[in-house]
């Protein structure tokens, strides 16, 4: 997390946070970090007892060199004494989980597409419809912007009337059958829809 601090910094603000932070990444740095360190193996000192039977003597000089040896060496590796070697190893553990999420921050854009199945190009989500087919959502229908502005429903056929914000327009047509037609202009609005019964009508794919 400190490293990324420092690559995404992008004012004073976050340098300056990601500075206060880096002392303690280099602290647990230097903890994770092995050390290789090789047994040191100190002679017994042995000093002159007056009047102590030899079985004594030999006893005290075994129990000293228990206390002196500072550490053990186990299967050519050293294990000190006092070392908390489990602690070690979750600190460890944590190490490589934080690596693991600074590469996946830095190649995230890359596995999103393989991840979620978007069409080539990072970031890019694909639509599909049932059968597979991938759709372009930015895709305009003919329709798209019109709102309903008069209604005339009160007698067969009814007619509803549809406006944009450039003033364009179009006019639905409903006949007692259930069937629509349409028509359509760019002006002049209220002119067309008092005059709507005499509009020529056709259909969707005529007038759009």
């Amino acid at each position: 997390m400190t490293l990324t601090s420092f690559l995404k910094a992008q004012s004073t603000a976050q340098i300056i946070s990601a500075v206060i932070f880096f002392p303690l990444f280099a602290y647990f740095m230097e903890l994770v970090v092995p050390k290789k360190r090789k047994a040191i193996i100190i002679a017994p000192i042995v000093l002159p007892v007056k009047k102590t039977p030899k079985k004594s003597f030999i006893a005290k000089s075994t129990k000293d060199q228990e206390k002196i040896e500072p550490s053990k060496v186990e299967d050519g590796e050293v294990v000190e004494e006092g070392v908390d070697n489990d602690r070690r190893v979750f600190l460890k553990i944590i190490a490589s989980a934080g690596a693991g999420l600074f590469m996946m921050s830095v190649f995230t854009k890359k596995t999103h597409a393989a991840f979620f199945g978007s069409v080539p190009g990072p970031g890019t989500i694909a639509v599909k419809d049932s059968t597979g087919t991938v759709i372009d959502p930015a895709i305009k229908t003919p329709t798209d912007g019109y709102k309903i502005s008069e209604i005339d429903d009160a007698s067969s056929p009814a007619y509803y009337g549809f406006v944009d914000k450039t003033g364009a327009w179009f006019v639905m047509k409903e006949d007692s059958s259930g069937a629509y037609r349409y028509t359509k202009g760019d002006t002049s609005f209220s002119t067309n829809w008092t005059n709507r019964a005499s509009l020529t009508y056709g259909y969707f794919d005529q007038i759009f």
